[in-house]
């Protein structure tokens, strides 16, 4: 059975039950939470890292942490004047924002023998005002352009980036980023048809790092490719517009 839930600034919420359960009054377990998914990713993180040889602990700690997730959660990608002396101040007695402007995550469980969720996956996006500049990836100097009236949307009303995302190794045979992906996508829709998006999706990725995440992408219709300017190492730049 797969659960599928979504976290904002303002509340966490059931979006999708396997088990065919009526979603109406339903309460959210204890486990759900904000500070278990950080942990859920930390883990992820660290073994997926130390086997590739890239990165350590301080590398994964700088990124996932209450502090900067709940900072990312209310703010997105801008610059935010939340205290940093309190990592796990509450982001729901904050002024409520469109989520559109804010950070969304997507969260998939499993259930355990003792009856309790665990985390199997997730995706963590955020709002960008703007796209980052690329350069040529390929020999004949050529690169991926978004289309003209996207390239419009984007300045007018940003774009929605894929900030984190991953899943339990164990678990990816059941298809759970593309659970996530595909709520993510439905919600942008959403919020481009009531003039809060652009419908212009981007996720940053490094191939040689991890080439299952560009099969992912490609799979899924995102297209670019092209080297980040000013990026770390070979960080490349995917997008796709909806």
């Amino acid at each position: 059975m797969v659960r599928l839930y979504k976290f904002t600034h303002k509340a966490i919420g059931l979006i999708k039950d396997d088990s065919n359960a009526s979603l109406e009054n339903t309460t959210v377990p204890a486990e759900i939470n904000l500070p278990n998914l950080t942990m859920f990713s930390t883990i992820l993180f660290m073994t997926e890292f130390r086997q590739m040889g890239m990165g350590d602990s301080v590398d994964v700690s700088k990124t996932c942490n209450m502090s900067e997730w709940h900072r990312r959660l209310y703010t997105g990608a801008a610059g935010s004047t939340l205290a940093d002396s309190d990592p796990y101040f509450d982001v729901l007695s904050l002024t409520p924002k469109p989520v559109a402007e804010a950070g969304i995550i997507y969260a998939t469980t499993r259930p355990t023998d003792n009856g309790k969720e665990v985390f199997s996956s997730f995706l963590f996006a955020i709002h960008k005002s703007s796209i980052a500049k690329t350069t040529a990836s390929t020999n004949n100097g050529e690169t991926q352009q978004l289309p003209t009236e996207a390239e419009a949307l984007v300045s007018a009303k940003g774009a929605t980036h894929i900030w984190l995302c991953g899943s339990d190794p164990e678990q990816r045979r059941h298809r759970l980023m593309s659970q996530c992906l595909a709520q993510l996508e439905q919600d942008v829709l959403e919020w481009k048809a009531n003039g809060q998006g652009s419908g212009v999706l981007t996720v940053h990725t490094i191939p040689r790092a991890f080439p299952g995440m560009v099969q992912f992408l490609t799979k899924n219709g995102f297209v670019g490719g092209d080297k980040v300017f000013g990026g770390d190492g070979d960080k490349v730049l995917y997008w796709k517009v909806l």
